[in-house]
């Protein structure tokens, strides 16, 4: 949604729509949008010249719908639809079958990255030939007490088809991949955009609440012990014994959005920033209460735009158009550089079940990630190309992170 224009009181038109979006919103929250389309058709009727500041200060339902153009009609039916109101802060029940909705248009990206066990959290080398992502299939290491397990699993694209995934744990040949899997949980990978650099996180078995961030290097062509990032001096040490710490953005070797819950400090998972200033990292930021809930709010990897005023992120909200569980959501900063309250991309991607933790194919045309059955670990990793999703159509997403480690030039692929 590029901004290519200004209306006279300087302020953007789109941070204008988006406002009256806002409106509209809460409206619907507090049960005042009535039959929406009948009014939609009698406002466009009698469309009358908006005064600006003045007038959108004074708005009422009316007045906001006067103010849209016709081309965001679409977008608002979209987000105005009947929706489901539940939200749960974690994934609980025992796996039961990927469901799609109805008006999804993802599609499985299909065998052999899918199994008939959980399948979630993808991401790319540069290239786009290599799949990285986490798996309860056959041959991940057992998790004591707890009926699932999640592990890391590479698979390497030949010829346009993807190859049996390879597990990354005990036995792998360094030179192959590194062995990073253990009876814990191992998620969200990402390897760093000259593939010599995997991130992820470890949790205890069945409680995400206890999310540390590790790295893994290969140096000379073999790939070495993970380690916590607060053992790897050029990565900010935010992990913590008491919180949750998981899936950053990795925009520059200054700045690094991550996702962030500790006991009587955040209100579930809520999305924070860290910068290094005079070679120093700061103290960690939240990004504020617009875009922070109270539910699980939380990014993954590529989902922020190239010039960073754009950040996608997965959340529970169960208000302002949620379809339900987890959904896919974008934010917006306004001219100030504040987050705004994030928009539902819709039912192009979201459904009542759980879809997360969604990231970019390094050409950014496609849009991949988890969607699975309400309340449950069983996701398949899906696709849709991005300009299906109206509010995807110019996000240009970052790619992926920057490798942060030295001894850079005696790694070799």
């Amino acid at each position: 949604m590029p901004c290519s224009c200004r209306k006279s009181d300087g302020v953007p038109i789109r941070w204008e729509y988006l406002g009256i979006l806002n409106c509209l919103l809460s409206m619907k929250r507090l049960g005042m949008d009535g039959d929406l389309m009948d009014r939609v058709h009698a406002d466009n009727a009698s469309q009358t010249q908006a005064d600006g500041v003045a007038e959108r200060s004074a708005m009422n339902y009316g007045g906001c719908m006067k103010l849209l153009p016709h081309h965001l009609l679409a977008v608002l039916s979209l987000l105005l639809i009947p929706t489901f109101t539940y939200a749960m802060s974690g994934m609980d029940a025992p796996h039961s079958g990927h469901v799609k909705g109805d008006t999804s248009l993802s599609e499985s990206i299909g065998r052999p990255i899918n199994s008939s066990e959980a399948e979630i959290e993808i991401t790319y080398s540069a290239d786009g030939k290599t799949a990285i992502f986490a798996s309860g299939r056959k041959g991940s290491i057992s998790s004591p007490g707890v009926p699932y397990n999640f592990d890391i699993w590479m698979s390497h694209s030949v010829n346009g088809t993807w190859q049996e995934p390879i597990h990354l744990g005990p036995g792998i040949d360094p030179t192959v991949g590194p062995n990073i899997n253990t009876s814990a949980w191992e998620l969200e990978p990402s390897l760093s955009n000259d593939g010599n650099v995997i991130y992820f996180t470890r949790y205890q078995p069945g409680n995400l609440s206890t999310g540390d961030l590790y790295v893994t290097q290969k140096i000379n062509g073999v790939w070495q012990p993970a380690r916590n990032w607060n053992d790897v001096p050029e990565l900010p040490h935010i992990n913590t014994p008491t919180g949750e710490e998981h899936c950053p953005i990795i925009v520059s070797d200054s700045l690094i959005y991550f996702n962030y819950q500790q006991p009587g400090v955040t209100q579930d998972s809520d999305v924070w920033k860290v910068e290094k200033k005079n070679g120093v990292w700061q103290k960690p930021e939240s990004l504020g209460s617009r875009i922070n809930s109270p539910y699980r709010d939380h990014m993954h990897w590529t989902g922020l735009s190239k010039d960073g005023k754009s950040l996608l992120i997965t959340s529970t909200r169960p208000d302002m158009g949620s379809r339900g569980g987890h959904d896919m959501w974008i934010s917006y900063q306004n001219p100030k550089g504040e987050w705004q309250e994030p928009l539902n991309l819709g039912d192009t991607i979201n459904t009542p079940g759980e879809d997360m933790c969604w990231t970019f194919t390094p050409d950014g045309k496609t849009f991949t990630g988890g969607s699975g059955p309400r309340d449950s670990y069983n996701h398949d990793i899906m696709w849709v190309k991005k300009d299906d999703v109206p509010l995807l159509k110019d996000f240009e997403p970052i790619g992926p992170p920057p490798n942060l480690l030295t001894n850079k030039s005696s790694n070799s692929k």
